[in-house]
């Protein structure tokens, strides 16, 4: 593969840097199988793209309608047939091995979520943990970041497991790990920034520079990233704010001096209360 160009091109392709990194990983070997969700009307582009590349591939038997599309990154969606109508997303299975991206297809197709998420590379642990906590959290956002960080120790974390920029289109991760600190995880995402480092070394400072920093993580309110952050007690200084949604609590982070950290799921922000919130920092 030309270095110079892999990481370009797959973006030009996949118009997503997350899709681009798991179609990489594929590439390299270091992920058995890529599970990527596709618009309808690109799937074939993408499609002539893997065969080029000489990538096994699987197309799922269903669509899937994100149940809300205004989102930067929506965990919630529903299953269509796939000959409906109705414009959907298609999941592709790619791997180096036609078997394992069959197999993926049909583990998502009969629902077996452990199974499918240690197909796709995931620990066994972090399968586990989403097959359990499915039932629940698939009633609501589908999202199981406050759930990982209910089930951590503490509110700071290595930066590798830090999922919650997913939001702005990066992570070393495609699944949610069981904790910030699983061993696991964290082994498999410093495979997967070795493996953007070696053909792109800025864009893989890029990702450890986004990873790196606080969050403040609710369901529905929005996702913030505070940059250049520094604690002291328990008390968050920061420089900069990047928001998934421009509401009363983006605007209380740009009008506070500080973050004041109560509990990991509780803050305040001068004298605005917030509850039921997740706030992680990653370094």
């Amino acid at each position: 593969m030309n270095k110079d160009y892999m990481m370009q091109e797959l973006r030009n392709i996949f118009e997503s840097n997350i899709k681009a990194l798991e179609i990489l990983y594929a590439l390299e070997g270091v992920k058995p199988v890529a599970r990527i969700m596709v618009k309808e009307d690109e799937k074939d582009k993408i499609l002539d793209f893997l065969k080029k590349k000489g990538i096994n591939y699987s197309l799922s038997d269903f669509k899937v309608m994100k149940q809300d599309e205004d989102k930067a990154y929506s965990d919630k969606a529903i299953k269509i047939d796939a000959a409906s109508g109705e414009k959907g997303h298609f999941f592709i299975y790619a791997s180096r091995d036609k078997e394992k991206a069959e197999k993926a297809k049909e583990l998502e197709k009969d629902n077996k979520h452990k199974e499918l998420g240690i197909l796709l590379g995931y620990p066994r642990c972090c399968s586990e943990f989403f097959e359990n906590n499915f039932s629940e959290e698939s009633k609501k956002q589908n999202d199981f970041t406050l759930r990982t960080l209910k089930n951590s120790d503490g509110f700071q974390f290595p930066f590798y497991t830090n999922i919650a920029v997913r939001h702005f289109d990066l992570a070393l991760l495609s699944h949610f790990p069981c904790c910030f600190n699983c061993e696991g995880s964290i082994k498999i995402a410093n495979i997967h920034l070795e493996a953007v480092r070696k053909y792109d070394k800025q864009s893989a400072e890029i990702i450890e520079g986004m990873l790196k920093g606080a969050v403040i993580y609710t369901e529905t309110k929005g996702v913030f990233l505070l940059r250049y952050s520094k604690l002291e007690n328990n008390r968050l200084y920061y420089k900069g704010i990047m928001g998934s949604k421009n509401n009363q609590i983006y605007e209380a982070l740009k009008n506070a001096e500080h973050v004041d950290i109560l509990s990991k799921d509780r803050i305040k922000l001068n004298d605005l209360e917030i509850k039921n919130t997740g706030i992680m920092l990653f370094s």
